[in-house]
């Protein structure tokens, strides 16, 4: 077949070619550039059933607000404090962007409302934050347009002078990153483009030879996009910026080395003296299955991709897959009518050489051959120098670190470290949902409580909330300044009290005239009667007077309503701090109070007695006796009523003095209790606040937490599972039992990627080694030489891991971004295998078609394929090392990684590991059950049907097609 291949394509070559162009042609022009179907038609950056999306989710039915994850804020930075001009050009926005329904779901503008605008704003004045929440999924083409429609709205309202607007936050992170590989991706592969030239120009001397594998691999490319991009836009693969990237990465490597194969063997055959057209029949025949088994095995292992959960590597399966298996049929048919049609006209000939040709290949060879045990124990000690590193490895999952500062995100973030905290704009977002209204004293209570557990874990520097709208204990909801603010209402009421009091002084005084009429009661009965009088004038005066005291006293007491409610709603009262000191202050009011009530009873009563004596005095002279008990007990009376009253002014003056130093004791303490009375309620600026942190109907309420170190790295990730746990324990038991809890934010995500990256990793890596070994096993037909093929390989790529730690993270203090091992190890497996395959197959061949032995296969094995698979690689891991010419980590690690792997693969593990092991295990490296399983399967089948082991004899004894042609 492969001869067949050959003959035909250099027979037919100007029609292979022309159908080549008129693809790549057609495809360009009638197909969008693959470009705008990755932008058009991107999907969500994690799976669509992550819970920290299905949080997002409840919480946009909860509040209304949208049910997408593109998070963002409106980010305004002045040269001097803000003051009314920049405030009106905020709200102009808002009003612009809320207008916007199709691509602003909602905002939540904290600097609206006095009693949040402290959450928002910086602490010198100069920058102020408003929550958006964009439309659409994170990175999802809607959600780059919304956000993008966005930032146009911004960018054309004229700002005022010394304001910059900035539209940044974990949505605008991952669209400014891929944004930044889109623009970045043809300065890279112009770069690669060249490099390759540069290097084909050094190794063949010759442009037309040079350009023989260019053309290919341009052609190709250029199929492969157009592919890609028709089944992008009907949804039938999924595309993103990084595929394409990668893709145009892949495919130049790949296709050239298939192209360096081809011409190595090629010349190979001329130098031998065999003619154009053998030779490329030759070649094809030995080194087409090798580019199919190559082809197959990438497109294998790239395709396992599609199981990854993570959309960064979902996304790069399909595409690169399609783009390396058209990179594979243009070498198949394109590559062999470019060499036909050069080769008839006597040119891409094979540059002369000095001495025999690959002579110092078959010195390595010879070495290899003589001292396997030695070179491998050499081998794999730098191998495992190499790896030692990775015990190390951090893998980072900063996505703003891993693109330029220049993007419009970081730019925002930057002005926000100018003046705020760090992670400002990187909350954890808590929901909470209760089966009633929340919008209580009690609801707020729990909420608080909820807070303040929050606020209790190792990191967390503010937490927002109904509770706390800015971050911090409103003065109206902390009890010690509800004291205070009683402490001043008692004062007043004090002085107004003390205008009450002079019923008593009068009292004394009317005591002191009736005295005299007691004195003069001989004199005549007239004088008494009028003296009685006089006494029950002033004990009404007195009655009344009582009575507005005791109005006053019981308007005092209302004042301590909230303090009274606060303590008869704690169980535990009298061993709770705040509520114990509460109580001494509740408690002597309560008894002020009674006691007022009681004089006034009292005053009621010898009132009645006195106007009772009046009458009997004026009814008979001789009650004189019953006269002088009635002055007694009025006496008494009087003297009780006197001594309660300095009782009570003493005491107010003292409540009045504790209450206000509770308050300055505990002002700005945090630790001043909570409680928000049901007035509070009816405050408009209080309604406004509440309803930035409940929902519509009241039984939902968010807070939003904000917490020190990395948001995107570990801290962010171990810190999400103790903000639920403080939730959990917050709502166990009050109002909030019974709640449901929903946790969302860039910590959270963070959590979540580092399981599903794990996962897809120890996925992805089954499942592409075991691929990849079946496709070399049934090229090798030894299990063994399979296995030690993908062993090499692994060992090769914890080398390049270890290596790319070293210089990345050790040397540079960058973390590793995390896609990058399981994009490394696809390639590698891929690539790696077939350098390995190319060279084990050839020696295969001469060992078993050409008779040679096994150290004599070896070194010629080393002589022919030495110096081309060595230039293979090297272009390659140069195609790869373009890739350092990008901004964005993810594509500088990845072509670090991959490009030392090739390195190491190409002038360690092809030329020393595998060559070694196989002289080492001799005969068993080549070993094959095969025959084992022919006996077996003909002993069983003979027992059964003589006919059908006939047939089975002949089909499992006949020679193998190596053994036919040479193929």
């Amino acid at each position: 077949m492969w001869d067949a291949i050959a003959r035909f394509s250099s027979r037919y070559a100007v029609l292979i070619i022309g159908l080549w162009v008129l693809l790549a042609g057609a495809g360009n022009l009638l197909v969008p550039q693959v470009e705008s179907t990755a932008h058009n038609h991107a999907r969500g950056f994690l799976p669509q059933d992550a819970p920290v999306n299905a949080a997002g989710a409840v919480m946009g039915r909860q509040f209304q607000d949208g049910a997408g994850n593109n998070l963002n804020y409106l980010v305004l930075e002045s040269d001097h404090k803000l003051g009314p001009v920049e405030h009106q050009y905020h709200d102009r926005l808002l009003t612009t962007l809320r207008a916007d329904t199709t691509h602003l779901d909602s905002a939540m503008d904290l600097w609206a409302d006095p009693l949040t605008a402290q959450g928002a704003l910086s602490p010198d004045g100069k920058a102020v934050y408003t929550m958006l929440r964009v439309n659409g999924e994170l990175g999802a083409a809607k959600a780059n347009d919304a956000l993008a429609a966005v930032r146009k709205i911004v960018a054309d309202q004229p700002a005022p002078p010394g304001l910059r607007a900035w539209v940044t936050g974990p949505g605008a992170t991952i669209a400014d990153e891929l944004t930044a590989i889109d623009t970045q991706m043809l300065m890279i592969t112009g770069v690669t483009v060249v490099l390759i030239a540069v290097l084909l120009f050094v190794v063949y001397r010759s442009v037309i030879t040079a350009a023989i594998p260019l053309m290919t691999v341009g052609l190709g490319l250029a199929v492969a996009r157009s592919i890609v991009a028709f089944l992008g836009e009907r949804d039938l693969i999924e595309v993103s910026i990084f595929s394409v990237s990668l893709l145009a990465a892949l495919v130049l490597g790949a296709a050239t080395d298939y192209g360096i194969f081809l011409l190595g063997r090629y010349h190979e055959q001329r130098r031998s003296g065999v003619d154009h057209e053998q030779a490329l029949v030759i070649a094809n025949r030995s080194v087409a299955p090798v580019i199919a088994a190559s082809g197959l095995t990438i497109a294998a292992a790239l395709s396992c991709l599609l199981f990854a959960q993570v959309g960064m590597l979902r996304s790069a399966g399909l595409p690169c897959a399609i783009g390396i298996l058209t990179g594979m049929v243009a070498s198949l048919t394109l590559l062999p009518a470019l060499i036909g049609l050069a080769g008839r006209r006597g040119l891409a000939q094979p540059r002369p050489l000095r001495g025999q040709p690959g002579r110092r290949w078959r010195r390595v060879g010879a070495m290899v051959s003589r001292w396997p045990g030695p070179v491998l124990a050499g081998s794999l000690l730098v191998l495992v120098v190499c790896a030692l590193p990775v015990a190390g490895l951090r893998l980072g999952f900063d996505e703003l670190a891993a693109q330029p500062l220049s993007t419009h995100a970081n730019r925002g973030y930057q002005a926000m470290d100018r003046h705020f905290p760090p992670n400002r704009l990187l909350p954890e977002i808590v929901s909470i949902e209760s089966d009633h209204d929340l919008r209580t004293p009690a609801g707020v209570i729990a909420v608080e409580r909820v807070t303040k557990g929050l606020m209790e874990i190792p990191g967390i520097r503010m937490v927002q909330s109904a509770s706390r709208p800015a971050g911090t204990i409103p003065e109206q909801a902390a009890l010690t300044e509800q004291a205070g603010i009683i402490a001043d209402q008692l004062d007043d009421g004090t002085a107004q009290m003390s205008q009450r009091l002079g019923a008593v002084d009068k009292l004394s005084a009317t005591l002191s005239q009736f005295s005299g009429a007691i004195a003069q009661l001989q004199k005549g009965l007239a004088g008494s009667v009028n003296g009685l009088g006089e006494l029950s004038g002033g004990i009404g005066d007195m009655h009344s007077g009582m009575k507005a005291l005791q109005d006053n006293v019981s308007q005092v007491s209302g004042y301590m309503e909230p303090l009274r409610d606060f303590t008869n709603g704690n169980p535990n009262c009298a061993n709770d701090g705040i509520c114990s000191l509460v109580l001494k202050a509740v408690e002597p009011m309560d008894s002020v109070v009674a006691a007022t009530a009681s004089l006034t009873a009292s005053t009621t009563k010898f009132g009645a007695g006195a106007q009772g004596m009046q009458k009997s005095f004026s009814g008979a002279v001789d009650s004189v006796k019953n006269m002088r008990a009635t002055v007694a007990q009025l006496g008494a009376i009087t003297d009780q009523l006197t001594h309660a009253v300095g009782e009570t002014r003493t005491m107010f003056s003292g409540l009045t003095e504790y209450l206000r130093a509770m308050r300055e004791d505990f002002r700005s303490s945090g630790e001043g209790g909570y409680y928000l009375p049901q007035r509070a309620w009816q405050d408009p600026r209080f309604q406004r606040a509440a309803g930035l942190y409940f929902g519509p109907d009241g039984r939902s309420t968010r807070v939003l937490v904000f917490g020190d170190g990395k948001v995107f790295g570990a801290d962010g990730a171990h810190r999400s599972p103790q903000i639920m746990l403080a939730v959990s324990e917050a709502t166990k038991e009050g109002t909030l039992a019974g709640s449901s809890v929903n946790l969302t934010g860039f910590g959270t995500g963070t959590a979540e990627l580092r399981g599903y990256v794990s996962e897809d990793f120890l996925l992805l890596a089954a499942v592409a080694l075991a691929l990849v070994f079946l496709i070399v096993l049934v090229m090798l037909r030894s299990p063994v030489a399979a296995a030690v093929v993908i062993g090499t390989v692994i060992i090769s790529y914890a080398s390049a891991l270890g290596v790319t730690t070293l210089i990345w993270q050790d040397l540079l203090g960058r973390d590793l971004h995390w896609a990058v091992p399981s994009i490394a190890l696809i390639a590698l497996v891929a690539v790696g295998a077939d350098y390995n395959l190319l060279l084990t197959m050839r020696m295969r061949e001469e060992v078993f078609l050409h008779g040679a032995g096994l150290r004599t296969g070896m070194i010629r094995t080393f002589g022919g394929t030495g110096g081309v698979v060595t230039t293979a690689g090297i272009v390659f891991g140069i195609t790869m090392f373009a890739m350092l010419s990008s901004d964005v980590l993810s594509i500088e690690q990845t072509g670090t990684t991959i490009g030392v792997g090739l390195m190491i693969d190409t002038l360690i593990v092809r030329t020393f590991v595998v060559p070694a092991m196989a002289g080492a295990l001799g005969k068993w490296f080549w070993w094959s059950p095969v025959p084992l399983l022919r006996g077996l399967l003909f002993r069983w089948s003979k027992a059964r049907s003589p006919r059908t082991a006939g047939v089975l004899s002949y089909l499992l004894t006949r020679p193998s097609r190596l053994e036919r042609t040479g193929a």
